[in-house]
């Protein structure tokens, strides 16, 4: 009766994913003779019309010429849905995922091994940046190949450190450079933080705030010298003194500045997608983000990328046609660990083939189409993302929607890029870290006790999983 269910529920969501199918063709229009290879993606709205172009273009040339046409459709919840129709033996051809999803999918023996298709299309550990290659095997196996990636930086108000030039210097701060070491980070915040005169417990801006936007609070370890997961030995690693570092140091920020003035000041903050995104009206002047940041800037504040006349703000230029001063920049975040600078980050989006898909040779095409250097470059381009290949042509950089795309190519390419740790629970890991930093900076837990808590949940749910799946 369970597998019957199974099998119905899978059934409901390929029939229902069907109907929200992106553009105007969805499942009809195929041309006759066609291998229909199913591709079920998380993208949304514009990240999602950008996807379809590239899928078009392949539909429109190596999809004709090998009479594959890719059937695009834009999901949510596609993990879950992704698993369901993999258990009732519909699943799609091709899955968009998250990083976090190919340790936790490769384990299960949900989706199936690329290393023979890839060797066949020339695609080896030499095509990649090696923390993206890392990020798609497991056990030594190649089980996704990058859709987009991603690298976390410093992004900074250039405005901001030039009106408060004079409190950077008497800090001992240079207004004309971004902060090289945590310490140095510490020291600009603090030049840089203001409250209301009035109100001397009413934070009007922050120099900086671990928890702004924080959306990589759990991977704040690595720029630290600490880690969560130890493969080899398959045991969690929270309470490592470099980790437990990390969050004294988001704690450090809720007790210098006042837990609740930081609450009631982030209160008053728009969603990320709004001209009330707290590093676009300059409430914070310095995080930690990702490459698509820029993209949000040009189409939410475009006058932070340049002087705009007039006519230009009635429609303004690409950002890489203006002449005019840029009012933010990317550099590195800032290291704690003497010696190891350029840590960053990387995440990034994959491909994989669901275990049982019908079309596996014909869903490689698509994805190895994907990950031409052209393709990459166009795809990488429209999201505003560096790329994860090692070749990247100078037109990528030179015309690139990111000012600063650079400093990512520089840092994801770096000895000290760091991306998700190859671990079957990884989802579990991030619920589990994202409890821990809520707790830390709302200082309802020490960091020693929030992360050694963290640790024994994590522990029991890794013998749980690897009991139920035999590993």
């Amino acid at each position: 009766m369970k597998h019957a269910k199974t099998a119905i529920l899978g059934a409901m969501i390929l029939a229902a994913a069907a109907l929200l199918a992106v553009g105007p063709r969805g499942g009809r229009g195929v041309p006759p003779g066609c291998v229909v290879v199913d591709y079920w993606e998380k993208w949304t709205g514009t990240e999602a019309a950008q996807m379809k172009q590239i899928v078009d273009d392949f539909n429109n040339s190596v999809g004709r010429d090998r009479h594959i046409h890719v059937r695009y459709l834009s999901m949510s919840s596609v993990n879950q849905k992704t698993l369901v129709a993999t258990a009732a033996g519909v699943p799609p051809d091709v899955a968009g995922l998250w990083d976090n999803q190919v340790p936790q999918f490769a384990a299960m023996d949900a989706v199936e091994p690329l290393d023979a298709l890839a060797a066949a299309h020339g695609i080896t550990e030499a095509t990649y940046k090696p923390v993206y290659w890392r990020g798609c095997t497991y056990r030594g196996k190649l089980y996704a190949l990058i859709s987009t990636p991603a690298a976390a930086v410093l992004h900074y108000n250039l405005r901001i450190f030039r009106e408060e030039a004079a409190a950077l210097r008497r800090a001992g701060c240079d207004p004309d450079r971004p902060p090289r070491t945590i310490d140095e980070l510490d020291r600009y915040s603090r030049a840089l933080d203001r409250f209301d005169p009035a109100d001397p417990k009413r934070l009007l801006r922050a120099g900086q705030l671990p928890t702004e936007p924080g959306w990589f609070l759990i991977h704040i370890c690595y720029w630290f010298g600490g880690r969560l997961y130890d493969e080899q030995r398959g045991r969690f690693t929270l309470t490592d003194p470099n980790v437990v570092r990390a969050y004294e140091w988001v704690a450090d920020y809720s007790r210098r500045l006042g837990q609740g003035a930081v609450s009631n000041f982030r209160s008053g903050f728009g969603t990320f997608n709004s001209t009330q995104n707290a590093f676009l009206t300059g409430a914070v002047a310095m995080e930690l983000q990702g490459p698509w940041m820029a993209n949000y800037i040009d189409h939410l504040k475009p006058e932070m990328s340049g002087l705009l006349t007039d006519q230009e703000k009635r429609s303004p230029p690409p950002p890489r046609l203006r002449s005019g001063p840029y009012e933010w920049a990317a550099a590195p975040f800032p290291s704690a660990e003497p010696g190891k600078p350029d840590v960053a980050f990387c995440g990034f989006d994959v491909l994989m083939i669901p275990a049982g898909a019908r079309h596996k040779a014909e869903a490689f095409e698509f994805m190895a189409y994907v990950n031409r250097q052209e393709v990459m470059e166009k795809l990488c381009s429209l999201h505003s993302k560096n790329s994860p290949l090692r070749r990247v042509s100078a037109a990528f950089v030179r015309d690139h929607p990111n000012p600063y795309i650079g400093v990512f190519e520089r840092l994801s390419g770096g000895a000290n890029a760091v991306t998700v740790p190859r671990c079957p629970i990884l989802p579990e890991l991030g619920d589990e870290m994202n409890v821990v930093a809520q707790r830390v900076s709302l200082l309802k837990q020490t960091p020693h006790e929030a992360l050694r808590e963290a640790q024994q949940r994590l522990q029991a749910k890794l013998e749980r999983f690897n009991a139920r799946h035999g590993k």
